[in-house]
């Protein structure tokens, strides 16, 4: 009768295949997964406080009326400060797992942390403006956020800037009120937003390279680009 059973060698070399393919394919596969997890929560918290704001506006009036704290350059205020601006004017339209003071040793101050119900942390300094995004709210306590990695950069900006030709070059892009991507530096151009003349292009090293991280994706259709550098 003829035995139609694999041999062990057959079964042997037919793993061996299968271990190789997934030795080059799971990774790709992982990776690709990281990304749609880091566009999707981009897209989420986006929306997330854009809503919150709009919201707000119902009751508290337009962002251009609301409360500022200074510039980064001329902030006097305290986290206490702060968080009476979030209670005032976001509190009641965000749901979080907890708020929190967190000094950031860049900053070299006391920041208001809002853990989101996802387990991600949005921080906001005194001075309100430049909002940062981190993915694992360790990363806030081992300074060990990489800008464009795991850890993204938005901007609250209360009101429309002066007109164009009145605003510094830095800030010519910087526009829309809301919550945003931050635009600091950037040129207008895709191209623009991976280098900038500033040093803070989601493609320069440095200090600050990576924060138009999250304008370039934006400019992506919140994707990735494939050339990502990291």
């Amino acid at each position: 009768m003829k035995n139609n059973a694999f041999t062990l060698a057959e079964v042997l070399i037919t793993l061996g295949i299968i271990g190789v393919v997934a030795a080059m394919t799971i990774p790709t596969l992982i990776q690709n997964y990281r990304k749609k997890v880091i566009e999707s929560k981009l897209i989420k918290v986006y929306s997330l406080m854009n809503q919150a704001i709009k919201l707000s506006t119902i009751e508290n009036g337009e962002t251009s009326t609301w409360k500022t704290l200074g510039t980064s350059t001329n902030s006097t205020a305290s986290y206490e400060d702060l968080l009476e601006w979030y209670n005032t004017y976001l509190a009641d339209y965000l749901k979080v797992q907890k708020v929190e003071k967190v000094f950031l040793s860049d900053e070299n101050k006391d920041c208001l942390a809002l853990y989101l119900l996802d387990g991600t942390v949005l921080t906001f300094p005194p001075y309100i403006y430049d909002v940062r995004y981190y993915l694992n709210p360790k990363i806030i306590r081992t300074d060990s956020g990489q800008m464009g990695k795991n850890l993204f950069f938005f901007r609250f900006q209360p009101t429309l800037f002066e007109e164009m030709e009145n605003r510094d070059e830095e800030f010519k892009y910087v526009t829309n009120p809301g919550f945003a991507t931050y635009a600091y530096g950037w040129n207008g151009t895709i191209e623009g937003a991976k280098h900038s003349a500033f040093g803070n292009g989601c493609y320069d090293s440095g200090s600050v390279g990576g924060a138009l991280c999250t304008k370039l994706i934006e400019l992506n259709g919140w994707k990735i680009p494939e050339d990502y550098p990291f």
